[in-house]
């Protein structure tokens, strides 16, 4: 996947540089994003309410790069996100956020530049190995491509206008990646379990890659509130039309919502041309995903927000 990964950066860099070089001539290309790069510390001395030194770095980039020429356009977008936090500098960091999330959409216009015929692809990944640390630091349960997500859809967008649109792609497959041994038998993030005889010896590994067919929801909102503070939310609901009533969870009990859920906020305010402040906060629901805890009442909900304050430079 690296080779196919690697390429695709490349590929959006260069058409990066042939829009810049166009010259003075107007260019169906749009494009523009920003990278970001936050830092906290503490420190603690003989600090009576007790507390521990830290520092905590947060990378950030985010970027798109459009295109529109007649009753055609090609939206293609890059988030990337890797944060960690060091609670002593002679053991290993923290991973506090990882995020690599590729899409690239093709739409025809059909009516007004309000309803577009659309094939959309997404790839979703992290860059580095994740533990639950309420374990201990060596229990991996994620990495590069454990697990990643790739999307391919046909369907239509509807564009209210510049701050609102929502795409459904009713013929949408999704194949979801955990390229690890340990974990694929393991049964992680919804792929078939290894096969075990009654001794407990293994039969059959389980399976690294995991296929669906479904429907995709897609709905997009961004909207500058006051002057340098922007919202921006994204909706993502994928339904498997393959799922079966009597098919089981990652509790091995029956599913109580079939549907899998990831939406994504941001709160962005720019104090000036390089600093910013940022409020994250992303809902996940996926029943195939077991929960971190197994004791009774837990949730497959899953939460995370971040609040960062650092240098923000923004792309032209």
């Amino acid at each position: 996947m690296k080779r196919v990964f690697l390429p695709l950066i490349a590929m959006l860099l260069s058409v990066n540089v042939a829009i810049a070089q166009d010259g003075g001539v107007e260019s169906p290309w749009t494009h523009g994003g920003n990278v970001g790069f936050n830092m906290a510390q503490s420190h603690f001395d003989n600090w009576a309410p007790g507390g521990q030194d830290n520092i905590n770095f947060l990378g950030l980039a985010k970027y798109n790069i459009n295109y529109v020429n007649g009753n055609h356009k090609w939206d293609n977008g890059i988030d990337l996100q890797l944060g960690y936090s060091y609670y002593d500098l002679d053991k290993d960091p923290i991973k506090t956020d990882d995020r690599i999330f590729l899409s690239s959409l093709y739409g025809y216009n059909v009516i007004d530049n309000q309803l577009f015929v659309t094939a959309n692809l997404t790839f979703q990944s992290q860059f580095t190995n994740g533990y639950n640390y309420a374990t201990d630091s060596t229990n991996r349960i994620s990495g590069f491509m454990v697990p990643a997500y790739i999307t391919l859809g046909v369907g239509a967008q509807w564009v209210l206008n510049e701050h609102f649109k929502v795409n459904l792609a009713p013929v949408t497959g999704r194949m979801t990646i955990v390229n690890d041994e340990k974990l694929a038998d393991a049964g992680a993030f919804g792929v078939d379990a290894a096969e075990y005889d009654e001794t407990g010896t293994l039969v059959k590994h389980g399976k690294k890659v995991r296929w669906e067919f479904g429907a995709q929801l897609t709905a997009e909102f961004n909207y500058e509130i006051f002057k340098n503070v922007t919202f921006n939310s994204k909706l993502i609901a994928f339904y498997d039309y393959l799922h079966k009533s009597s098919d089981l969870n990652a509790l091995n009990e029956k599913y109580t919502c079939s549907v899998d859920f990831d939406w994504d906020n941001a709160l962005i305010m720019k104090v000036n041309d390089w600093l910013s402040c940022n409020l994250t906060a992303r809902l996940v629901y996926d029943e195939d995903i077991k929960p971190l805890s197994s004791v009774e009442g837990t949730t497959f909900r899953q939460f995370k927000e971040v609040l960062s304050i650092g240098i923000s430079y923004k792309i032209p």
